[in-house]
């Protein structure tokens, strides 16, 4: 009752704890509620408008359309099949024509030829024969041109050229360039007429085809001469022979293209300098005609039935058509792929038309313009149908014009025998065409580095009846159209630039890239990240009040192919709703990280972009890019860099933060200079687009928005001033607990100095008493007592008092020691430590008191090295070192290392400053006078030893320590026992420092007001409560932020620290080794953590004014001192 009624902090009221937890709970709640309405915000983050052509489709659908009866189809479809029937005979009889001689049958394994036309322009082409290579067994890819000067074959390789070269070698497939007259975006007859009417031109020509077709190793050539306008055909006849004998010779093929219904070829002379005619069956209406049919069913088979009167039916490849026209009424038409075709009219909210007479599709549209379009194309059943056309003629096989731009459904039978003998019990495309699945590759709309996503990936369902008889696909309607990703590109145009940079706001970089953007005059767009925005809320606001761009970079920077779609949408509202919060404006523009190319085509890559699409997001790519982000990259490189892609697009990539931008910096003047020397005109994204900045960065109008922009500031504003005054308290952390470390280093070393100078005993012989509180101690109190008795000073008594114990200690001690009369053994009932060293004191005799815990060995001249201090007078109290004696386990050994490098050399330092906190319970010395002059040990915290140093210290008596008087103490050995008793330390230093608050900054006792205290304070509550924190902003800033000063602030902390252990060792004798060093990184961090529980728990509990007790620590008696020896000089 007498404890419960002292102690501190303890009090019967609830008012303290109540008012506590009020404060606590309430901040808590305003913060969740905080963050809740931020989660809110985000979660009802609703879609902006789009600017007109780049965003949502305002394409209209034309409702009325001539209708034609199922009898007028069912006349149709009888009209061809007798068609069919009359000429099928006539076909047959083609076959009797010779093809194959002696010196060309090498190209009997090649039929049926399963053809496509790559082209390297359209990305959609190489993904197209990537993915379907294996059902070809020729590829015709457009690599060489007549050119407008040069009399040898220009060829077209870039970077995919030569990976669909490396996937055609691969797979083994014949690889037969065209040669074709179409350059510089056109037709060009003259260029043809120039070579061929030329022996001496023709013969440097054909020498170069051959030169390259051996260098390259292809296997011949597919003559693609359009528009000649030749009046004669007898000298395209003279140099396709010439071409023909000539590659023949060197064991080439000669193929070549031709238009049915063309009189400009002489079919009769062709086919004998050709190994193979590919009828190029469709453009029947082309950009320059009027709508129609790309390839109607009838016309191609009048084309080949006309063609088939000349040539042999097995020298003929038919040419598919995989593509549409889209014209605008009055105008030229405009050449669609097949997924162009089905976003349009999917953007248009209008279903494609499958037309009974032609087989082919069309649909009608009003655009934004309110101009009428009329779409025709044709698809999967428009292909099954010609090539089941082209096997009924028996011809060599066919050829897709062109690879990217088709109906993927061909691939379900393209390298199928669709011969009528092989189909007509079991049709190949029956289940293939009901369904559509959705296309993994992407088509693009336009030119430019501003992407719109018009389509995603979804399934397409398809109904359609088959005619068993010619088998042939009679009837087709669209359920639900399918879709691939198709993208609008947008802002090309030539001789302006963009400036974006990325990863902002940045406030040691981003205002020095703005001075320079506003020492030159020009504008530029910036994509924030959330995380940066977040630390530096003054830099977004300087980059929208210049008058910027801001674009959405994502808040973490997260590589978005890694995540999530729900996770892609939160970091980009999170981003977008403090854009908004801050700027009172919110943005359209966004830019994926880690992807900022124009035409992305895995479909990886393709989801941040789309998924960005679900909030209205268009996405900003860029095709110049210096990769500034690179480590060690120099100014001069970034801009050599910037000027070789110079036209390949319109927006240059740069970087404000994310890492050391110094180099950015430097080269980006010499870039914008290079740039407007060169003729270009800096603008934004939105001048791109040809639109006012509003459009792409709306002003927050509605009301919903502008009150969740209002909290949302607020949260904001908490977060960064918070998040500020961490950043600023791990760097005070580490500089102050640094710079204490250097201040204790320097106390030590001249304490350690001074202590040289000591002398021996000088005759003393004062009667020491041993006084040992005991309670439940049998393991340990026997070693203790034994090792005491060893002691090289003879002059003292041992007095052992048992607090009530529950065990055998007092029946040990009396068994093993009864026979030494210096030995005194009491017991009184259970009070706690304190009680029965202040009962020790009372029966003691000796002139000094040497308290000392049950659990401890004490070296046999600690004794004899302390007794000199007390010439002293005014020497009050001497602690002596203690060590743990039991290092059997990592958290041992940490203690072992905190012992020394802490504890030890801090009383150590502060010894010359008169300002040691404690005189631990292991080993201490008093003067018994001066001990009961201040009331001796007191009940009232469980810090008995730190409270008697206190109150001896304010009593302006001296309290010192004796480094070479060891005591090897048992240090907890599990983490329970350990957390035990840190906090019973943690506890009772903090009643001992509230105790005395009224002598902190006092002038009269300085030492303990301006020192001691103060320590206390600082080191031992407020920065060890914040530890945590600043450990999470270590990691933060490692992740997200500059690590370069903070590594470079940390390790030098943690280098000062081992120092400062190498010399704690050294002054303890011993020579510290490459373990403890290696140690001591976990045991700073994993301390850190534990003792912050220890603190937080001990806080709690202060406020709560509960009664706290020592309680009790389990005993292993591990312990191993110094036993018969002399303890270190």
């Amino acid at each position: 009752m007498e404890i419960e009624n002292k102690q501190i902090f303890r009090s019967d009221s609830r008012l303290r704890w109540h008012s506590f937890r009020l404060i606590i709970g309430s901040s808590i709640a305003l913060f969740i509620l905080l963050t809740a309405l931020g989660f809110y915000s985000i979660s009802k983050s609703e879609k902006l408008s789009l600017p007109k052509q780049i965003g949502e489709s305002t394409f209209k659908k034309i409702t009325e359309r001539d209708t034609i009866s199922k009898a007028t189809h069912d006349e149709f479809n009888k009209d061809i099949s007798k068609i069919r029937a009359q000429n099928h005979a006539d076909f047959y009889l083609r076959q009797n024509l010779p093809l194959f001689k002696s010196h060309n049958t090498h190209l009997k394994p090649l039929l049926p030829i399963k053809a496509g036309f790559f082209v390297n322009w359209d990305i959609q082409s190489y993904l197209s024969l990537r993915d379907h290579i294996g059902k070809m067994n020729v590829v015709l890819p457009e690599w060489f041109f007549v050119s407008d000067s040069s009399d040898e074959i220009a060829i077209d390789f870039n970077d995919v050229s030569l990976k669909a070269l490396a996937i055609m070698r691969k797979n083994n497939v014949h690889i037969v360039p065209m040669v074709s007259n179409y350059f510089n975006q056109k037709w060009n007859g003259k260029n043809v007429a120039r070579i061929i009417h030329d022996p001496v031109r023709k013969k440097k020509f054909i020498a170069s085809i051959i030169y390259n077709l051996k260098k390259y190793k292809f296997n011949g050539v597919n003559i693609d001469f359009e528009e000649l306008n030749e009046t004669t055909d007898e000298y395209i006849i003279s140099f396709q022979k010439d071409l023909y004998n000539t590659l023949h010779k060197n064991g080439f093929m000669v193929t070549q293209d031709v238009s049915p219904f063309n009189e400009d070829y002489n079919y009769k002379e062709l086919i004998k300098y050709n190994d193979f005619i590919f009828l190029m069956a469709y453009d029947q209406h082309n950009e320059s005609s009027y709508p129609g049919a790309v390839a109607a069913q009838n016309w191609i088979e009048n084309g080949l039935d006309q063609a088939l009167k000349v040539i042999p039916a097995e020298k003929v490849v038919l040419c598919i058509s995989a593509y549409g026209y889209d014209w605008v009424k009055g105008f030229e038409g405009a050449n669609i792929t097949y997924q162009e075709a089905v976003a349009i009219a999917s953007e248009s909210d209008t279903i494609p038309h499958f037309n009974n007479h032609t087989y082919n599709l069309n649909y009608t549209y009003w655009d934004e313009e309110d101009k009428e379009h009329e779409v025709y194309f044709t698809d999967a059943a428009s292909a099954y149908n010609a090539m089941r056309t082209g096997e009924d003629f028996g011809t060599a096989g066919c050829a897709l014009w062109r690879l990217g731009s088709e109906d993927e459904r061909i691939w379900n039978f393209y390298d199928k025998n669709l011969g009528i003998d092989s189909i007509k019990n079991k049709p190949p495309v029956t289940l293939q065409l009901k369904e559509i699945a959705a296309s993994v590759n992407v088509d693009y709309i336009g030119a430019g580095e501003i992407l719109n996503v018009v389509t995603s990936p979804s399934k397409g369902v398809i109904h359609f009846e088959y005619d068993s008889i010619d088998q042939l696909i009679s009837e087709e309607k669209y359920i639900e159209l399918p879709s691939g990703y198709v993208i609008r590109k947008a802002g090309e145009k030539p001789k302006m630039i963009v400036l974006s940079f990325d990863d902002g706001p940045d406030a040691d970089y981003t205002p020095r890239i703005i001075s320079i953007l506003k020492k030159y005059n020009v504008p530029a767009s910036f994509f924030v990240t959330g995380i940066n925005i977040q630390s530096d809320v003054p830099g977004l606001k300087q980059i929208y009040n210049e008058g910027y761009e801001i674009g959405n970079h994502t808040y973490t920077h997260v590589n978005l192919e890694l995540v999530s779609k729900e996770r892609t949408l939160i970091e980009l509202r999170t981003t977008r709703r403090m854009i908004e919060a801050i700027t009172d404006h919110s943005t359209i523009l966004f830019r994926a990280p880690y992807n900022t190319d124009a035409e992305p085509t895995k479909f990886s890559e393709l989801q941040p972009i789309a998924i960005g699409k679900t909030d209205n997001y268009i996405s900003i790519g860029s095709s110049i890019d210096p990769r500034d982000w690179e480590k060690g990259i120099s100014a001069d490189t970034i801009i050599a860099r910037a000027i070789a892609q110079k036209g390949l697009g319109n927006i240059i990539l740069l970087h404000d933060a994310g890492g050391n931008r110094e180099q950015t910096i430097k080269a980006l003047p010499a870039i914008i200079e290079y740039y407007k020397n060169n003729g270009y005109t800096f603008t934004t994204i939105a001048g791109l687009l040809g639109k006012p900045k509003d459009e792409l960065m709306p002003p927050i109008t509605s009301g919903n928005d502008k009150k969740l922009s209002i909290l949302n500031i607020v949260l904001i504003t908490l977060i960064y001033f918070g998040q500020k005054f961490l950043f600023a308290l791990f760097f005070f952390a580490l500089i102050v607990t640094a710079f204490r470390a250097i201040v204790i280093a320097m106390l030590a070393t001249k304490k350690k100095m001074n202590l040289k100078k000591s002398v021996g005993i000088n005759g003393i012989n004062k009667l020491v008493s041993i006084i040992i509180p005991a309670y439940n101690e049998e393991i340990n109190i026997v070693k203790t007592v034994a090792q005491l008795l060893e002691s090289t000073y003879k002059n003292f008594e041992i007095i052992v008092v048992d607090d009530g114990s529950t065990d055998e200690t007092f029946k040990k001690v009396s068994e093993n020691f009864y026979k030494h009369s210096i030995v005194k053994l009491f017991t009184k009932p259970n009070g706690g430590k304190a009680s029965a060293i202040n009962y020790g004191i009372k029966i003691c005799n000796g002139e000094l008191l040497f308290c000392i815990d049950a659990d401890t060995l004490i070296a046999i001249d600690a004794i004899e090295k302390m007794l000199p201090f007390f010439e002293d007078p005014q020497l009050a109290g001497l602690s002596g070192n203690v060590k743990v004696g039991n290092t059997i386990n990592l958290l041992t050994s940490w203690q072992s290392i905190e012992y020394t490098t802490s504890q030890n050399f801090d009383r150590l330092a502060f010894d010359l400053l008169n300002a040691i906190m404690v005189i631990p319970g292991a080993i201490g010395m008093f003067r018994k006078t001066h001990v009961e002059e201040v009331g001796s040990f007191k009940l009232d915290t469980l810090a008995e030893d730190c409270d008697l140093t206190m109150r001896l210290l304010s009593a302006g008596y001296k309290v010192k320590t004796c480094n070479n008087a060891y005591a090897f103490t048992e240090a907890p050995e599990t983490v329970g026992a350990f957390m035990k008793q840190r906090y019973r330390w943690c506890y009772g230093i903090l009643q001992s420092f509230w105790k005395h608050k009224n002598l902190l900054f006092s002038f009269k006792h300085k030492n303990i007001g301006w020192i001691l205290l103060p320590n206390i304070i600082l080191f031992q509550i407020f920065l060890p409560l914040f530890n945590p924190l600043v450990d999470l902003m270590l990691i933060f800033s490692l992740i997200f932020g500059k690590t370069s000063v903070t590594l470079a602030l940390y390790l030098l902390y943690m280098v000062i620290e081992m120092l400062v252990a190498v010399l704690a060792y050294a002054y303890e004798g011993e020579k510290i080794r490459l373990k403890i060093l290696l140690l001591m990184i976990p045991q700073r961090i994993v301390y850190r953590q534990l003792l912050f529980v220890v603190l937080i728990k001990s806080l709690l509990n202060a406020i709560k004014g509960e009664l706290v007790n020592w309680g009790i620590l389990k005993r292993s008696g591990n312990v191993k001192g110094i036993i018969g020896k002399e303890s270190k000089a």
